[in-house]
């Protein structure tokens, strides 16, 4: 019997460290947020999946461009580069993608430390039809959960500043709170200790 309650503890905690390991590096959710950005399009270009795509990305954030190009291809679009009277065109505008980290929090009472994360992506498109430029039609896509502070430095890309963020610091009564608890526990201890064993 205590075999099978090992057995069973030993798999809830290494459950829970293969939770904790999968946690989403910055760069790849903002891959997805670049790709959810695209849906916008489909309305914009009236159906037509034959399109002439341009990019107008910053330098800082050039690395983003391949997947601005795979995101069009993955939903079907034939990309075009030669401007065609019939075939619409697509200027896809990245203004920023960023992270950002706030609000940090004790995870539980011996919990370590953990902040919420937010990564957002911004810009706009631009479709030009005969010779016409619509109006430019803005996307932001937001992006929000909790990581620990202790896996940042992993879910970072060192090579790419977008990808960082400060943390901020914890509230000066959660770093107090653990050793006041753990202190208040040792002294009722020994209380109780010493009044069990006067009696």
């Amino acid at each position: 019997m205590k075999a099978n309650r090992f057995v069973i503890y030993l798999l809830f905690f290494l459950s829970g460290a293969i939770l904790n390991a999968q946690t989403e590096t910055n760069l790849n959710l903002i891959y997805k947020l670049v790709d959810g950005s695209i849906n916008k399009a489909d309305s914009l270009v009236g159906g037509k999946k034959s399109i002439v795509l341009t990019t107008t990305i910053p330098s800082s954030l050039e690395v983003l461009k391949p997947q601005v190009i795979k995101a069009f291809s993955n939903r079907g679009y034939d990309l075009k580069v030669s401007s065609n009277m019939a075939e619409p065109g697509v200027n896809y505008n990245l203004v920023f993608a960023k992270v950002e980290y706030k609000n940090s929090f004790a995870d539980g009472l011996f919990g370590g430390a953990r902040v919420e994360r937010y990564i957002s992506v911004n810009g706009f498109f631009t479709i030009t039809k005969s010779n016409t430029i619509n109006q430019p039609v803005e996307f932001t896509k937001t992006l929000k959960d909790t990581v620990s502070t202790g896996e940042i430095s992993a879910i970072e890309n060192q090579s790419l500043p977008f990808t960082q963020a400060p943390i901020p610091s914890m509230p000066l009564l959660s770093n107090l709170w653990e050793p006041i608890a753990v202190v208040g526990t040792l002294i009722i201890t020994v209380i109780l200790l010493f009044t069990v064993r006067s009696k």
